[in-house]
């Protein structure tokens, strides 16, 4: 029996004629769903010419339809994606998935971008005969990223770069420089007495300066320069390939004089000065990590020196910002420890040595177990935070003493306590200070405060004289220490609401110099006493000394010639033995 062969497979439903049919309509449809989307989807071959592309791809890449294809798809494309896109077409004719951010220019100009996925299409023989290309319009997304990224790195003020671009900039700065051999420099820049123009004028006229000065440092610059704000009131600038150092100060000072000028805003003009720290890589620091840290440390060189004008880096500024460092650090652990202490000078009437009173003074025990002096932490006195601390712990000592020589019934004399003017910033100093009185139960009477002269005509002054006159109601006492070195005269001081005047140890030591030094003893012995004020002389260190004062009028005195600061322990001693210096 001959074997046939099976007839040809068919359609179930239709015949060959049909069965064509069938195939044509298949393909009409796969090619209408194509034409359909709104991705524009390209059949190439490996060397990356066009076999087929829907309408969409015809749309966006200028293209006839009836063309009958096989153009050059790089032709077709923007000249300056063309080299993204053949390294793409290159990768997927070697069978990799591969992917490129494209774009077009739209009939009415607007940038459309295109994210390109190239998909490796192979045969049976598994080799790669074409290449799948669906290009999506990702205008939007790109738009969006955009805009997140400005917010992320734009200052929403000013509209300059915030910190975040600065330190990517910075860092792309200093690879350029290193590069090229040239040099950059930074400018820290910062608003002297911002906050109190905030804080009196309103946030509204705050914000107004911070976008005028913005500008007027963009300005200034002319496009030579990077300007970004940091926070607040602060500013960087970056000047790249400067080459010297009078270059940077001219710079800096053009961009002060520039703030300088007055600033309107709703009828309401003010002036503000501006403080600049500049370092410059790798003139003034070594390593390129530094140049941040070195333009911050001479701007606080400048800010702590009253502000005001331009400051460049140099070695020695690094050594105080790390002797500062040290000195919070350790004012912090005799705050956290409790190691702060009062010792306590006699103050004497000088012609019998009779004890009247006493100046409470600061020391603190350190990590190793030694007494230190209030030198030894002295930049933790320009520190609104810890001053504070220091000054509740200080105040703390001396009532709990005073309670205690009271309840001992020891014969109690004035005792005076020193006050920063940092301390005075908050406006509650004579609020804090009442209230621990009261807590310890002692007579007002029995304190004094001693302030120093730029206190009360210096930066807040006015939360100073609020505070003596709350203090002086409650019948404290108020001394005006170290008077004759800071910024009284003898005109003003009436003005003061002062008690005690103390002559300053320079003009008492001065008394060897004969006529010239007596004769400023005098006048501020009869300025006191026309004024009904008492007088200390401080710093009483020979007999010599002592007996001219006596000579001259003075009444009272302090100094090692009489007692050295002591221990609570001592003066308790002092108090029940009936002091008398010798």
């Amino acid at each position: 029996m001959t074997k046939t062969s099976p007839p040809a497979a068919s359609s179930p439903c239709c015949d060959d004629s049909e069965n064509d049919k069938c195939h044509l309509e298949t393909l009409y449809a796969y090619k209408a769903m194509l034409d359909a989307s709104v991705d524009c989807i390209k059949i190439l071959t490996p060397e990356g010419r066009i076999k087929n592309m829907n309408h969409s791809a015809c749309t966006a890449l200028g293209a006839d339809p009836q063309s009958g294809f096989g153009m050059e798809w790089l032709s077709l494309l923007p000249v300056e994606v063309r080299k993204s896109a053949k390294k793409a077409l290159q990768k997927a004719a070697i069978g990799e998935n591969t992917q490129f951010l494209g774009k077009s220019i739209s009939e009415s100009g607007a940038v459309i971008y295109w994210d390109n996925l190239l998909t490796p299409v192979r045969n049976e023989q598994g080799i790669v005969d074409s290449i799948l290309c669906v290009s999506r319009n990702v205008t939007q997304q790109c738009a969006a990223e955009t805009k997140l990224r400005h917010l992320s790195e734009f200052d929403e003020l000013t509209n300059i770069p915030n910190r975040r671009h600065f330190q990517s900039y910075l860092k792309k700065a200093l690879r350029i420089a290193k590069a090229t051999y040239h040099s950059v420099t930074l400018l820290h820049a910062d608003l002297d007495h911002f906050k109190l123009v905030n804080d009196t004028r309103g946030s509204h006229f705050g914000d107004h300066i911070l976008k005028v000065v913005a500008k007027r440092l963009v300005k200034m610059l002319a496009g030579q320069g990077y300007v970004s704000r940091l926070a607040s009131d602060e500013f960087a600038i970056i000047i790249p390939q400067t080459v010297s150092s009078d270059e940077v100060t001219q710079i800096a000072q053009n961009l002060i004089n520039a703030v300088a000028r007055p600033i309107s805003h709703h009828g309401q003009s003010v002036r503000l000065s501006m403080s600049i720290g500049t370092a410059t890589w790798p003139h003034s620091v070594e390593n390129s990590d530094m140049l941040t840290k070195a333009a911050n440390v001479a701007l606080s060189e400048i800010k702590q020196n009253g502000g005001g004008g331009v400051l460049q880096y140099h070695s020695q500024l690094m050594k105080s910002v790390t002797r500062i460092a040290e000195q919070l650090e350790l004012a912090q652990y005799a705050i956290d420890q409790h190691k702060i202490e009062p010792y306590y000078q006699p103050k004497v009437r000088l012609h019998d040595g009779q004890l009247v009173g006493l100046e409470a003074l600061l020391r603190f025990t350190t990590p190793t177990g030694e007494l230190a002096y209030p030198g030894a932490i002295w930049a933790a006195f320009e520190n609104r935070a810890l001053v504070e601390k220091i000054g509740e712990q200080i105040r703390t000592r001396v009532f709990k003493d005073i309670q205690a020589w009271t309840e001992k019934g020891l014969a109690l004399v004035p005792v005076s306590l020193n006050a920063s003017p940092v301390e005075f910033m908050w406006d509650d100093y004579a609020e804090k200070c009442l209230a621990q009185i009261a807590h310890h139960g002692i007579d007002p009477r029995l304190i004094e405060i001693e302030i120093t002269e730029h206190m009360i005509v210096g930066h807040g002054a006015e939360f100073v004289v609020r505070a003596i006159k709350g203090l002086r109601k409650q019948g404290i006492r108020i001394a005006l220490d170290d008077f004759g070195t800071g910024y009284s005269t003898l005109s003003n001081i009436k003005d003061y609401s002062v008690d005690v005047i103390k002559v300053d140890r320079s003009f008492v030591s001065s008394l060897h110099q004969g006529r010239e030094g007596k004769a400023i003893i005098k006048a501020l012995l009869l300025l006191a006493n026309c004024l009904g004020m008492d007088v200390v002389a401080e710093g009483v260190e020979e007999q010599e000394q002592c007996d001219t004062l006596i000579k001259e009028g003075y009444l009272i005195g302090q100094g090692f010639l009489f007692s050295p600061a002591v221990s609570n322990a001592q003066i308790e001693k002092l108090l029940d033995s009936d002091f008398v210096a010798e």
